[in-house]
């Protein structure tokens, strides 16, 4: 039943994300991913909020592996991250590229962090 219910919350997650990042995107000109860079710092404070309700017995083992993998799971991606800053990377824009994956490595620990913190003291 955990597995149905990840599956049909994880197409809700996989729907938000895409139109979460076309509306980013709609609204910012230039070079750099801001979608996918919105959609992963988000996603990132999101997992570290239901990670700190688990720990505060607020979310059950199961809730936090329907809503964590299933939603935040297929809400966020680091294939699309990885393929775009392949493609600055070929386009010759490296520093981009540098921003775009470490940016959001260093920026998604701050988010996990600060839902953790968040989701622990509900």
């Amino acid at each position: 039943m955990d597995s149905a219910l990840a599956a049909i919350i994880g197409a809700a997650g996989a729907v938000v994300r895409y139109l979460f990042d076309r509306w980013v995107m709609s609204r910012i000109s230039g070079d750099f991913p801001f979608g996918t860079f919105a959609v992963n710092i988000t996603g990132a404070l999101v997992l570290g909020l239901l990670f700190g309700m688990l720990k505060a017995h607020l979310l059950t083992h199961g809730g936090y592996l329907i809503f964590g993998t299933g939603l935040v799971g297929a809400y966020t991606t680091f294939s699309t991250l990885s393929f775009e800053s392949f493609g600055l990377l070929r386009e010759g824009q490296l520093i981009l590229a540098i921003l775009n994956m470490a940016g959001s490595f260093a920026v998604g620990l701050v988010m996990v962090s600060l839902g953790y913190l968040l989701g622990a003291h509900l």
